[in-house]
């Protein structure tokens, strides 16, 4: 009966172990399986678009912390473990954004908005912010994510630079999953006190029924 009992014990206390060292090398499985309803969570309904106010640029209304005291975004939600980095610009695209010695951001996403399901395909739409460059406005992203918790796709929605080369990108989104962007980019010269280097560019993108995002048109990159 003791041989018994020792070996239960034994048997607990391996099964324990496993699960620490589990938690220990994927920090990220836990939360993951954790979201019991991902039903529960509330759909943003399309048609959704976004673009920045010039005016409110300069009062920091555009910061992850400004997000944070509005409730827009929360960085200990479960939901910002689905986050997938590292993502590019076309290089169609042809933006400068592309030159920085940070590009393509690497870190962590902030969970902003849940769009409708594509059949059984999750989008998501994340933010994120470069802190190290501090002219750098948030980042706003669509991932879409299958029943696996696997990235399928991405694409970059909105950004922006406020600097003496500035640049901004601007989405909307149609009932049919179609978005249109719109960057804008211009330099400002000082000795002319005039802006130069204007361009803009605007890029339609359709995401299918298996989640992947296709382009559909580009006018204006070179």
């Amino acid at each position: 009966m003791l041989k018994k009992s020792l070996v239960a014990t034994l048997i607990v206390l391996l099964f324990f172990a496993a699960c620490k060292k589990q938690n220990k090398l994927d920090p990220k499985v836990k939360d993951l399986i954790s979201l019991n309803d991902f039903d529960s969570i509330s759909v943003q309904e399309l048609p959704f678009s976004f673009a920045f106010d010039k005016d409110s640029i300069l009062d920091y209304h555009y910061t992850l912390e400004s997000f944070e005291r509005r409730n827009l975004i929360d960085k200990n939600a479960k939901l910002n473990t689905y986050f997938s980095d590292s993502t590019t610009f076309l290089n169609s695209e042809n933006l400068f954004i592309t030159d920085s010695e940070n590009y393509p951001y690497i870190g962590e996403g902030y969970f902003y908005t849940r769009l409708p399901n594509i059949n059984e395909i999750k989008v998501l739409v994340f933010t994120y912010q470069n802190t190290d460059e501090q002219e750098t406005l948030p980042y706003f992203e669509l991932q879409t994510i299958d029943e696996n918790n696997k990235v399928i796709d991405k694409l970059i929605l909105a950004g922006g630079i406020n600097y003496d080369c500035s640049w901004d990108r601007q989405f909307s989104i149609d009932e049919t999953y179609t978005i249109n962007i719109i960057d804008n980019e211009s330099c400002f010269d000082p000795e002319d006190e005039k802006q130069i280097l204007t361009k803009t560019v605007k890029t339609a993108y359709k995401v299918d029924n298996d989640g992947h995002i296709k382009m559909l048109i580009s006018e204006g990159a070179l």
